[in-house]
């Protein structure tokens, strides 16, 4: 049979010309479900990223630690190290500097550890015990500031009571300007399987001392003229 004049190419002619192969035309569901695929490998992906980046955040336990176990429980060694770490004191305490110029400074039968003295010349009694604060240190404080021409005197101890805190205040409310009263407590803190560090907190200070700090810089200021004296 022949075929008409312009007769158009049958899908069999199109398979006999190919050697017979055919390639199957993508159906609808057969991509949704490739998309679905891909999506899925996606959110897998993205999960195990998030598993991984969560599991890698690891933080340390702080440790306190008893400064008995780092110094002698006389505070044996503890000198030494508080004269090589007087800037850092000074920087809580708000003073223009501090640097060593005694050791082991007696009045009567009491030894302040250390006598220091600001970048203005005003000379500040240290004195350390590590252990909570009690009767007889707050006793040696004050007979410090009468025996010792100072212009304050700093206590440093593990703990500040609330009834010696109570007397450093009212010592620093009711006594004059020329002797200023300090009670710090020193901390010591290991994170994990570090060597502890040392940090000091100002627990008793001078009546409106932290506005004394603040103003400081400020030329004229009231305050400014106590923080001016060290």
């Amino acid at each position: 049979m022949r075929q008409g004049k312009g007769s158009g190419v049958t899908q069999s002619d199109v398979t006999a010309s190919t050697g017979g192969s055919e390639t199957p035309t993508p159906t609808r569901s057969s991509s949704r479900a490739e998309r679905n695929a891909a999506t899925a490998d996606l959110d897998r992906s993205r999960g195990s990223f998030a598993a991984t980046a969560g599991s890698a955040v690891q933080l340390a336990e702080i440790e306190e630690v008893d400064p008995a176990s780092i110094f002698q429980r006389d505070g044996a060694g503890f000198p030494d190290w508080l004269a090589a770490n007087l800037d850092r004191l000074a920087k809580e305490l708000g003073l223009s500097g501090l640097r060593e110029v005694g050791r082991d400074v007696g009045v009567g039968s009491f030894t302040a550890d250390l006598l220091a003295q600001t970048d203005r010349g005003r000379r500040v009694a240290v004195m350390s015990h590590l252990e909570p604060s009690d009767h007889l240190h707050l006793g040696q404080m004050i007979t410090f500031a009468a025996g010792l021409d100072v212009s304050a005197v700093v206590w440093i101890t593990t703990r500040i009571g609330e009834e010696h805190r109570a007397v450093l205040d009212w010592l620093n409310q009711h006594g004059d300007d020329d002797v200023r009263f300090f009670g710090v407590e020193l901390r010591l803190l290991r994170i994990g399987g570090s060597p502890p560090g040392a940090s000091f907190h100002v627990e008793a200070r001078p009546n409106d001392w932290q506005k004394v700090i603040k103003q400081r810089q400020r030329v004229g200021s009231p305050l400014n003229s106590l923080m001016r004296e060290f």
